[in-house]
């Protein structure tokens, strides 16, 4: 069995198939809750309202009920980004600062709206190769949709090891703030807004100073 494989049952019928549901969404309830997964599966049964018995028919403990709410939410988070993404307005006469901005804008609004589950989660991947490589998966995935709207901006060709260190860099300063991979609080009071000019103002500074250095 591969990491990113599980053996979980999921049912057919109805009755069956709404209890599968409810059980994965008391996982997911309960990582927010605690802000980790230092919960057992009495509590998602009692949140759930579901038989243990039930849970173990379906997973095989613990560890397969986060891997599958972990994919689960991810593609939801994976559908929302790319929503996002592409509401964004074709803009080819804007600079490369405003075209920046608006990426790293819709990146801070995935990260904030999603940062209570993506937190817990985060912790538990260090440990969970499963979660750690879907997370890797939807973190590539983000980092695309970036590399799109950067590549919108109709000057030189950017080159993409400068696009992927700019975005690098943006994730890491987001994620900071938020506590993301961390039982820490990120430090820092500015407001998102400014954040976000600020660190549009650093992407459009860094590829510009490379590109001028590759003529």
């Amino acid at each position: 069995m591969t990491p990113a494989e599980t053996t979980h049952r999921e049912p057919k019928q109805a009755r069956s198939r709404q209890s599968f549901e409810k059980t994965i969404e008391a996982a997911l309830a309960l990582l927010q809750e605690y802000g980790s997964d230092e919960f057992t599966l009495a509590d998602v049964s009692t949140r759930a309202g579901v038989s243990i018995g039930s849970i173990y028919a379906r997973f095989e403990g613990k560890d397969e009920l986060l891997r599958v709410a972990h994919g689960r939410k991810m593609d939801d988070i994976d559908a929302v980004t790319q929503h996002l993404f592409k509401s964004l307005p074709q803009n080819p006469a804007a600079g490369l600062r405003s075209v920046a901005q608006e990426a790293i804008e819709q990146i801070i609004e995935v990260l904030c709206r999603y940062a209570d589950i993506l937190r817990p989660f985060m912790l538990r991947a260090s440990n969970d190769e499963t979660l750690s490589q879907r997370g890797l998966a939807s973190y590539a995935a983000l980092a695309d949709h970036f590399t799109t709207v950067l590549r919108q901006w109709p000057g030189e060709d950017l080159e993409q090891a400068d696009i992927d260190w700019c975005f690098n860099v943006v994730y890491s300063v987001v994620a900071r703030r938020l506590g993301l991979g961390s039982t820490v609080e990120g430090s820092g009071n500015l407001p998102w807004s400014e954040i976000a000019a600020n660190l549009a103002g650093m992407v459009a500074s860094y590829l510009q100073a490379s590109l001028q250095q590759s003529n």
